[in-house]
């Protein structure tokens, strides 16, 4: 049966060292930690310091999250090449560190509350291009068992790749080890018709999930189911990791005192996911 495997971002830990966040994760019931990679962070430092942190605790790295200042997909050449001989590097890292992928956004600029089928227009146009530069890229790549993670977001946030089966079709076609989905139940709360669907359809091609409650707070904060999700988890047999990421434009936000409203949280998708089961 397939287990539930619960991470959290790093910024929403409390910890006055990488370390103690690191050991407050397990207190609080989470298998692993997703470390945001800052704008200014330096790969060194972040290999010291998290490999560090990692191996103090026994708590493991599950993954790396990118910032808009790491997007691939730019239209200026150069900085296309630049972005993605930095997502190689990221990839090099979390070998590294043992973690599972690095989450990238492809392009994330919005074009604000324009209608589904403008966004449709103007997203086709990207997708072949998304193909051919994740495929020579990831054909470049060095051997490894990490991947990046394809992450979509919602209509608000970004005009290309909004849905789970949009990844999915990317990750297929690249078809390469490396080049993997993502699912976040927040947007596709916002942006697809089931949450159950594009897991099942997305099967082995999904490489990590985030989720947040509709509120963007912790789950079991708000009112999204998260059964229908879990149950399709299961049925696919996923085996990577759930990771709790709540932001808002003003950085992190939980409902209370994260020593409080966390471990509640892991309790409450621990019972969720138990309901789901046979």
């Amino acid at each position: 049966m397939t287990q539930l495997k619960l991470a959290v971002l790093d910024f929403l830990l409390p910890g006055e060292t990488l370390e103690a966040k690191f050991a407050n994760a397990r207190v609080f019931g989470f298998d692993g930690v997703e470390v945001a990679i800052q704008p200014e962070s330096d790969l060194e430092a972040v290999a010291r310091d998290v490999g560090a942190a990692s191996q103090a605790t026994g708590v493991p790295v599950a993954a790396l999250c990118t910032a808009g200042v790491h997007d691939p997909l730019q239209e200026d050449p150069g900085l296309r090449r630049e972005r993605f001989a930095g997502l190689a590097d990221l990839l090099a890292l979390v070998d590294q560190l043992g973690a599972n992928g690095v989450v990238s956004v492809p392009l994330r600029p919005s074009r604000g509350f324009a209608s589904k089928a403008a966004l449709d227009e103007w997203a086709d146009d990207l997708t072949e291009q998304a193909v051919n530069a994740f495929g020579a890229w990831a054909a470049n790549l060095p051997a490894g068992r990490s991947a990046v993670f394809l992450e979509p977001l919602n209509r608000f946030e970004a005009t290309f790749l909004r849905t789970v089966g949009h990844a999915t079709e990317i990750a297929r076609r690249v078809d390469h080890p490396r080049v993997r989905a993502l699912a976040d139940l927040f947007h596709m709360n916002i942006e697809e018709a089931d949450m159950a669907q594009p897991i099942r359809d997305a099967g082995s091609w999904l490489g990590h999930v985030h989720t947040a409650d509709n509120t963007r707070l912790e789950p079991g904060a708000g009112c999204l189911d998260h059964r229908p999700a879990f149950a399709a988890l299961r049925a696919i047999g996923y085996d990577g990791y759930v990771s709790v990421e709540c932001f808002s434009p003003g950085g992190a936000v939980l409902s209370g005192p994260p020593e409080i409203v966390l471990p509640t949280s892991t309790a409450w998708m621990r019972e969720r996911w138990a309901e789901t089961g046979a």
